[in-house]
């Protein structure tokens, strides 16, 4: 019997499938986040009219995170980035969390704002406490653990290139 012959692949047609599955990746993420402010809007904060969403985006997220890191490829993403952007992607990855509990202290203040204050001054006191309190509580945890999750990613990626290269 023969050996089953590889078949060949086309690398022009490879590549735009894989430039259409990024677009499809990132106009997810878009619903998902958009889907998120409506609901927010609509029905107030709740964890349970957003889950699916959020588990969307975290799974998606971190399944890709983890996977280039075990393949090796992390490393060359962000050689490439890095290479072409003037701000590094660690400095990104940090800057990112920043944004991220800001917005989360912005969303919670203006929530206890519109929803519990019963005068215009009471309401200018619940966003500012619940804001800096939640931007106290928020910015370090999200710029930590985006900052963290991409040394971890970058060293797993950066062993895997070394062992490819020792093979």
């Amino acid at each position: 019997m023969a050996a089953k012959q590889k078949k060949q692949v086309d690398e022009r047609v490879k590549n735009l499938q894989n430039k259409i599955y990024k677009e499809v990746y990132v106009l997810i993420m878009i619903v998902c986040s958009i889907s998120i402010l409506i609901k927010f809007i609509k029905m107030g904060v709740s964890l349970d009219n957003v889950l699916t969403e959020w588990l969307i985006i975290f799974v998606s997220s971190a399944y890709y995170y983890v996977r280039t890191a075990y393949l090796g490829i992390l490393t060359d993403e962000i050689e490439v980035h890095d290479s072409n952007s003037k701000v590094k992607l660690s400095t990104k990855n940090i800057i990112y969390g920043i944004v991220i509990g800001l917005l989360f202290a912005i969303v919670f203040g203006l929530n206890s704002a519109i929803s519990y204050a019963d005068s215009t001054k009471q309401a200018f006191e619940y966003f500012f406490v619940v804001f800096l309190v939640s931007l106290i509580i928020y910015v370090p945890l999200f710029a930590g653990f985006l900052g963290l999750s991409y040394m971890a990613a970058k060293k797993k990626s950066d062993q895997v290139v070394q062992k490819n290269l020792e093979d």
